[in-house]
């Protein structure tokens, strides 16, 4: 057999057995006994400052423990912070958020294609406006030619007209 495999699953076999030692001995400790006079229950209300009370409830070390996990997290972001390194939640948001806006500029990439189609290829659109341009142009002449028409006929009204009596 292989010296090294042998070795390997030696190693396993005895951090499992003092893994498992070492969850007996908590237990031992904590076991039945969580009370104000247990000293695991004891350093935990003393890290928090909160004073002890005189029974000790399961509750109550499950809500210590949370509130000491949640204390760890924080600690824990805040130092990663420091490194400029983002959490896995914002992470995770802004990865959401990217999706999300790129369904957003797909939508409206398909929105502005179906409505240049509607209105025809980018040429003919050249095309229309040239022709705007030369519509709008001979309005424009028309509607000088119009002033100048009603500004000879205006003249000509003034001219027809006697003076006045001059006293």
């Amino acid at each position: 057999m292989n010296v090294n495999l042998l070795e390997f699953w030696g190693q396993t076999f005895l951090n499992a057995a003092r893994s498992q030692q070492q969850l007996e001995n908590m237990n031992k400790l904590m076991g039945d006994n969580i009370s104000a006079d247990n000293p695991i229950v004891n350093s935990i209300f003393k890290a928090f400052g909160v004073p002890k009370p005189e029974k000790v409830t399961p509750e109550d070390l499950i809500g210590l423990t949370k509130k000491s996990t949640d204390a760890y997290k924080e600690f824990f972001k805040s130092s990663l912070n420091m490194f400029e390194v983002v959490s896995k939640e914002d992470h995770l948001e802004v990865i959401k958020e990217n999706e999300e806006l790129k369904e957003k500029i797909a939508n409206l990439e398909k929105i502005i294609s179906n409505s240049q189609k509607k209105d025809g290829k980018a040429g003919k659109a050249s095309i229309d406006q040239e022709e705007v341009v030369n519509n709008l142009t001979q309005i424009m002449k028309n509607q000088t030619q119009q002033f100048q028409d009603l500004m000879k006929q205006v003249n000509q009204y003034y001219k027809k007209t006697p003076t006045t009596k001059k006293k």
